[in-house]
C-alpha cells in the first residue's frame, strides 16, 4: 500500500501528525449534491497524485482566526497507513469562480483552515471530474 508522507515542510500544521495518508473517503452531504451536482455520494481516492494533493492541501492549510459559522459539503476521512484514521469536513465548490477551501477537524469544529485558492483550484478538478476553464 502506498502512502504520502505528511511530514517536512515550513507551512505543516500537523493536522496529519506527521503521518502517510493511504486513502481519503469523502462523504457528500445534503448540501452538496442540491447546490454543487457532486457526481457521487461516497468516493475513496487511493492514486498516489490523488493523496498528495489531499496532503498538500491539509498540510498548507491556514488556521483561521475566530469561531466558524459554516453548512458542511463533504464529510472526509483520512485513513493513514498505520490504519488509524482523523475525520474533517471539507468544504470545496464545484465553481470555477476563484475559491479559498474550509478544512475543520471534527473534533474540533469551530476551529477551521483554509485551503489556498490554487490548490482548492486543483481540489475541485479531482473532486468534481471537471479542468479549469
Amino acid at each position: 500500500m502506498f502512502g504520502i508522507f505528511a511530514g517536512c515542510g515550513s507551512n505543516n500544521n500537523n493536522l496529519l501528525e506527521n503521518k502517510a495518508i493511504s486513502s481519503v473517503d469523502l462523504e457528500c452531504r445534503n448540501q452538496c449534491t442540491m447546490r454543487d451536482g457532486t457526481p457521487f455520494i461516497h468516493r475513496e481516492f487511493k492514486e498516489e497524485a490523488e493523496l498528495k494533493l489531499f496532503t498538500d492541501a491539509i498540510q498548507k492549510a491556514e488556521k483561521l482566526p475566530g469561531i466558524l459559522d459554516y453548512e458542511v459539503i463533504f464529510k472526509m476521512r483520512v485513513t493513514f497507513e498505520d490504519r488509524t484514521s482523523k475525520r474533517f469536513y471539507l468544504n470545496i465548490s464545484n465553481t470555477t469562480d476563484l475559491q479559498t477551501g474550509l478544512l475543520v477537524e471534527q473534533s474540533n469544529s469551530e476551529q477551521g483552515f483554509q485551503i489556498s485558492p490554487k490548490i482548492s483550484e486543483r481540489l475541485r478538478e479531482v473532486i468534481y471530474n471537471t479542468k479549469a476553464s
